[in-house]
Parts: C-alpha cells; sequence; structure tokens
C-alpha cells in the first residue's frame, strides 16, 4: 500500500460474534470498503494469511483493534496521555501546545493530523471553558462557543478515531463529554484546507510524522507504521495561514530544519524536551 491509504485487510469478530458485533462488521465494512469475513475458529495470524491479505479489523465486544501480524501491530482507539495533559491544566500546569497556540475559551481549532486524538482533546478541554456538562446545562448561549475539527487522512485510522470519539466512555464524564464534542473527518488536509475560507479557524495545527521517533511506547511505533507519512509542504502551510485567523502550530523534533524551510523564529518547548512547537502568524 502507500501511505495514503489503509491497509489491505478484512473485517472480522471476536470467536463468537454477537449480533452488535455484526452490525458494527456491516458499518466498517462501508467505511474502509473491506470485506466481512467469518472468523470460523481461526487465529487473526491464520486469517490474514488464508485471506491473503496485511491485516485485519477485529469487532470485540469492549472495542474495535486492527491488528497486523507480520508487523506485531494491535492498533486500537485512545487518546494516550490526553488525561494526563487535562489533568495537568486543571490543577494549574501549563501545556506548551496550549501556550504556543496561545489557546482561549471559545476559540475554534483545526486538527490537520488527529491521529489518536490526543491533542484534539487539550483544546477542546480549553476551548470549551466550562465543563461540558456545565455549558449544557447554562442559560447563556455564549457558553456554547469554541469548536474542534480534526481530520485524519488514512481511512483505517480515521474511523478508529472517528468511532471511538463517538462511542467509547470513560470513567471521567468530563472527558467523554469532550470526546463528542469534537468533529471528526476522514480527509487529507491539503484538500481540506483547499476547500475552507479564509479566516475560517483561529489555529490550524499540524504534527506531522517524524523522521526520526522520539518516542519508544508500542503504540507510537503502530501509529508510524500506518500513518500518513509525506512531509509536510510549503504550499499546505501556505494554505493554512489563509485559514488562520491568530496562528499554525506545528509539532517537530527540537531544532528541526523545517524551521529555517518555514521562516519559524517562534518556538515553545521545554528545556529538557526533544519536540517543540513552531509558531507561523497568520498573516
Amino acid at each position: 500500500m502507500d501511505d495514503t491509504s489503509s491497509p489491505r485487510l478484512v473485517i472480522t469478530t471476536a470467536r463468537r460474534p454477537t449480533d452488535e458485533m455484526l452490525a458494527r462488521a456491516d458499518r466498517w465494512a462501508n467505511w474502509l470498503q473491506a470485506p466481512i469475513i467469518d472468523r470460523r475458529g481461526r487465529s487473526v495470524a491464520a486469517l490474514c494469511r488464508d485471506e491473503k491479505v496485511e491485516g485485519a479489523l477485529v469487532l470485540q465486544a469492549d472495542r474495535t483493534i486492527y491488528f497486523q501480524p507480520t508487523e506485531g501491530i494491535e492498533y486500537f482507539f485512545h487518546p494516550n496521555l490526553a488525561s494526563v495533559r487535562i489533568h495537568n491544566l486543571l490543577r494549574g500546569a501549563g501545556d506548551h501546545m496550549i501556550n504556543a497556540m496561545r489557546l482561549q475559551p471559545g476559540d475554534e481549532v483545526l486538527d490537520c493530523t488527529l491521529g489518536r486524538a490526543s491533542d484534539a482533546l487539550i483544546c477542546a478541554h480549553v476551548v470549551f471553558g466550562q465543563t461540558p456538562e456545565e455549558a449544557d446545562e447554562a442559560d447563556d448561549s455564549n457558553t456554547q462557543q469554541g469548536r474542534v475539527v480534526g481530520i485524519e487522512k488514512v481511512p483505517l485510522l480515521a474511523y478508529l478515531t472517528i468511532d471511538g470519539l463517538q462511542n467509547t466512555s470513560f470513567v471521567s464524564k468530563r472527558f467523554t463529554a469532550l470526546m463528542r464534542r469534537i468533529e471528526a473527518y476522514c480527509a487529507g488536509y491539503e484538500e481540506f484546507l483547499a476547500q475552507c475560507s479564509k479566516d475560517s479557524f483561529d489555529v490550524v495545527y499540524f504534527d506531522p510524522i517524524f523522521h526520526a521517533p522520539v518516542e519508544e511506547s508500542q503504540s507510537m511505533e503502530d501509529l508510524r507504521v500506518l500513518a500518513h507519512k509525506h512531509p509536510l509542504s510549503t504550499e499546505a502551510v501556505e494554505n493554512a495561514l489563509r485559514v488562520a485567523r491568530r496562528c499554525v502550530v506545528i509539532k517537530q523534533r527540537r531544532q528541526t530544519p523545517l524551521w529555517d524551510q518555514l521562516g519559524v523564529t517562534e518556538t515553545h518547548g521545554g528545556k529538557q524536551s526533544r519536540v517543540e512547537y513552531g509558531v507561523l502568524p497568520a498573516r
């Protein structure tokens, strides 16, 4: 496969499928244009070998997981460290991404590289201001302002996140409510930005795959294998600057040559951090 499409895959269920799993399978088959295959007691590795595909999307009772046996991949929706970062913000600690964006309640953010929606959730925590439950109960209509839109190009990743945001629940009702308010779409940022009118969002954000990883977790390595890997182009950034009212923010390795290529002079990041956020003011 190229890195703009999902891998060749089949859709199946746990070894003992329920009616609910079978209904979900139909939805996934429509999303990914992939066949539904009877598991017939086979392991995922045997299923992929028999069907001559790279991977299998397995619908289980409590989650949906993509397996790619030859690469050791088990990829599913989980917002990683978003809950920890939100907890830190609630207790008064800062966040370098939020500082770079100068994000405020009521702002509108476009996340062009949604992934598992971790960064989008941090943005949602800030732009919606109050807890979603408080905002829903308030009489002042202004409390409903704020918007977070996320787009992901690779269909497999996009729909795992779209499905996860809408259907996964966490112990924290606030965290779950934030997930439900993110608008997530399967789209490439080049095409999406081209269709946006000027000054559509306060902030446009990119977190493209780094050429060399800075995190060694298996979940991040799985995302690197599956994600869109084309480098961020000058044309895409120029279009983002047209769409942004305040700024474009890009996450990269510290002292990346991309800053010189794009003319980035403002960066945010911890002294010991291997990543930083570059800021390009809107024009």
